[in-house]
């Protein structure tokens, strides 16, 4: 049985990147999977995707990285002058979704958006989730709406939702999975999901916060109220009005 950590929405929260490093570095955890959305929101977005690039096996695609690497909206341009061209043109080259095997069943992971409409919770009705299974997937992950959940699909299979490191919604804390299973194996085995929360020093991230929003961050009072309450603030946030 080996375990892998799966990561993602870090979100240039570089203080609660450190504190996920940290704890999967105790627990002996040598593989990293990141399912996207490094960068966006927070203060910290080279160091955090610096980080995944030097740490993940795989990047996948998410929302904020397609937005920001494309230059969907012009509020973004605090990111793209961090960010550099260099790093920008490797947001739009991640993957958008990773397929594997793992103690016999077939697993399929991906960000959320942009292969969904929508950034749906774990919670939601089946039939929202029902193609994302097609044509015989037996275990969907992925990440986008912030909130960690896990559950069966009907008979379709394992669901669950990595959560956030840097952006948590429903706990103050930097959240992430680890699957402990037989890799690239058909036979079937035990699987384990594990769903982490780490504390990190937020006060230290609302500082980066103000300090970055001083020098052009859009809307990091509203990054900053997220972090410290775990509610997602549902005003506009650099051109995406709803969405995490």
């Amino acid at each position: 049985m080996k375990e892998i950590a799966l990561v993602a929405d870090l979100h240039g929260n570089w203080p609660a990147t450190q504190a996920v490093d940290a704890d999967i570095r105790s627990r002996g955890i040598e593989r990293i999977w990141c399912l996207g959305d490094v960068v966006g929101k927070g203060p910290s977005s080279p160091e955090t995707l610096d980080w995944a690039v030097e740490n993940c096996e795989f990047i996948l695609r998410g929302n904020w990285d397609e937005g920001i690497g494309s230059r969907q909206f012009p509020k973004d341009a605090f990111y793209y002058r961090q960010l550099g061209e260099k790093r920008m043109r490797m947001l739009l080259e991640f993957p958008l979704e990773h397929a594997c095997a793992v103690s016999g069943r077939k697993m399929r992971l991906f960000h959320g958006r942009p292969i969904m409409p929508a950034p749906f919770h774990v919670q939601a009705e089946d039939m929202f989730f029902d193609p994302y299974f097609d044509p015989d997937w037996d275990v969907v992950g992925y990440a986008d709406v912030h909130r960690q959940g896990m559950r069966l699909l009907g008979q379709r299979g394992i669901l669950f939702n990595t959560g956030s490191v840097g952006n948590g919604m429903g706990v103050t804390m930097a959240q992430y999975a680890i699957l402990r299973g037989e890799w690239d194996s058909l036979n079937p085995a035990p699987f384990d999901i594990t769903l982490v929360t780490v504390p990190y020093d937020r006060d230290r991230a609302v500082r980066d916060a103000r300090a970055a929003g001083e020098k052009g961050l859009v809307n990091a009072d509203l990054f900053e109220r997220e972090i410290l309450t775990g509610i997602y603030a549902r005003h506009q946030i650099t051109g995406r009005s709803g969405q995490p």
